[in-house]
């Protein structure tokens, strides 16, 4: 199969920087089980919009739980509200991961050298020492005015009571929308997956555990952990368990709040969520330290899951986490592993050295979004991979009427069980849609991560296809997993030019001028 991850590589990303079209010698067909379910199966169309690949839902709030979050917001004047939700909305869009000490280096000289070149030629020698201290206190000011406009200023969130209630009004349902779809997908591949034990990093109001509870079920957790920095947030979390009441005792049991990190307590969780926690780390040293002691806390045939804004940024922090994780920490093949060793030792392993290293490493692989542990092809090609998600904002009562009854949050995500991966699985042998479909008038053009690491453009079409996998490319959506596998097909060029048979050439008739 094309799509396999011991495939020959279809594409040069390294020479050419944009995608490319499937190769005319692969023939792409609907999985056989999925065709067989499509002939077997009266209501076709139902079919193509939930099929088992199928993942990109519509999410809506808990009634009750939305009645709780506007008896805590009532507190608060409706339009005060809605303006304070815009500009954390905008604030939030437009934040960035801190620079680093070398980034900042480089910024700065590149700043100093552009100012020397931009300013005119200045005899210094002939000045008076007046005017030479006061060009030297203008140049000095031309610089900084000049830094502060290339340089982002980061601040990590602080939070009060009255901000807490902002950050719940203006991002809850679209946090709580993203962790839904991904915890649906893990319970739809892991029939035989319940966890018992749930860590939210970073949980601020408690999104990640409500999408949880409502995916397996309240009953099934014996323990949640939500760590927050903020003792503002924990509070407001804890109230919403409460029903919006402080004297009622809470809906759920077994939830723990703490604002740090637990210890000596690795290998016991069986969901590991960090949901926007990334950018809140000054530096990329905090950030990976951060993303290692989650993994050490996930049980082993757990999951880690790690989701982000879905912009360039929130693409970054997910990447570096992923190549940290893929190479450093864990290790998700034999070939992986020895070529590490390779490169930090320069020397071949002995068998001691090797129990060594079975210690040190865990078994891990890419669960979602990505079909392959290898290098992602977006990042070369420097767009962000972003899922999109659509949810109905939070019915908030006094503002009702101006809400829209749906909208659509893109993440940038990455799910990592901590487990070898299962080559019989099926969902293994199928791309996986990331980009949305782009229809034309006879055909559509499908963009697939594939098994094998590669980034292609698919124009599907009715007369090539078929009607199944053309119906099919058209009810997809970013975040599916398209049931389909590639073989290649004999290449009907002829290399022999001895072989070819050159028609007669045509006489021309001449004609007078």
């Amino acid at each position: 199969m094309i799509f396999s991850r011991n495939s020959f590589l279809i594409i040069n990303y390294i020479s050419r920087r944009f995608v490319q079209n499937l190769p005319r010698n692969v023939q792409l067909e609907l999985d056989p089980d999925v065709s067989k379910q499509l002939t077997s199966d009266n209501r076709k169309l139902a079919f193509f919009k939930e099929h088992k690949g199928k993942f990109n839902h519509t999410s809506v709030l808990p009634k009750q739980l939305e009645e709780t979050i506007n008896t805590i917001l009532s507190d608060i004047e409706p339009q005060r509200l809605k303006v304070d939700i815009k500009l954390l909305a905008d604030h939030l869009a437009e934040r960035r991961l801190p620079i680093e000490q070398r980034e900042l280096q480089t910024i700065a000289q590149n700043v100093i050298q552009n100012l020397i070149n931009t300013e005119p030629p200045i005899n210094t020698l002939a000045m008076s020492p007046e005017k030479r201290e006061e060009l030297n206190l203008k140049r000095q000011h031309e610089l900084m005015k000049r830094l502060k406009s290339s340089i982002y200023h980061w601040q990590p969130l602080t939070f009060d009571e009255y901000k807490s209630k902002i950050y719940m009004a203006t991002n809850f349902a679209s946090y709580y929308a993203m962790l839904v779809q991904i915890f649906n997908e893990i319970k739809k591949r892991e029939r035989n997956f319940r966890p018992a034990r749930l860590f939210d990093f970073g949980s601020g109001v408690g999104s990640a555990m409500w999408a949880a509870m409502h995916v397996w079920g309240k009953q099934t957790f014996a323990e949640i952990l939500n760590v927050d920095k903020s003792r503002e947030m924990n509070e407001l979390s804890q109230l919403i368990l409460q029903g919006g009441q402080h004297n009622k005792t809470p809906i759920v049991h077994g939830v723990v709040y703490r604002q740090f990190m637990p210890h000596g307590r690795d290998n016991i969780f069986d969901l590991v969520v960090a949901d926007h926690t990334l950018f809140e780390f000054e530096n990329r040293f905090e950030r990976l330290k951060a993303v290692q002691s989650l993994w050490y806390n996930v049980k082993p045939g757990g999951f880690l899951i790690l989701v982000e804004q879905g912009t360039i940024h929130g693409y970054t922090a997910i990447i570096e986490a992923r190549e940290n994780l893929l190479h450093r920490i864990a290790v998700f093949d034999e070939t992986t592993k020895k070529n590490d060793d390779e490169i930090n030792n320069e020397e071949s392993l002995t068998e001691h050295d090797d129990s060594l290293l079975n210690q040190r490493y865990s078994p891990a692989h890419i669960f979602s979004p990505c079909p392959h542990d290898l290098t992602c092809p977006k990042k070369q090609l420097n767009i962000p991979c972003r899922i999109a998600t659509r949810y109905r904002p939070l019915q908030i009562f006094d503002l009702q009427r101006h809400v829209p009854d749906y909208k659509t949050t893109e993440m940038s995500y990455i799910v990592i069980k901590k487990a070898e991966r299962n080559k019989d699985d099926i969902y293994e042998t199928w791309p996986r849609v990331i980009e949305p479909i782009m229809d034309r008038k006879h055909h559509q053009h499908v963009r697939l991560c594939c098994p094998n690491g590669e980034y292609v453009n698919v124009p599907i079409s009715k007369n090539k296809h078929g009607v199944g996998l053309h119906r099919l490319s058209h009810h997809a959506e970013p975040g599916d997993i398209f049931p389909v596998t590639g073989e290649l097909i004999e290449d009907k060029t002829i290399n022999n030019k001895e072989d070819v048979i050159t028609p007669p050439q045509r006489r021309r008739r001449a004609y007078r001028t």
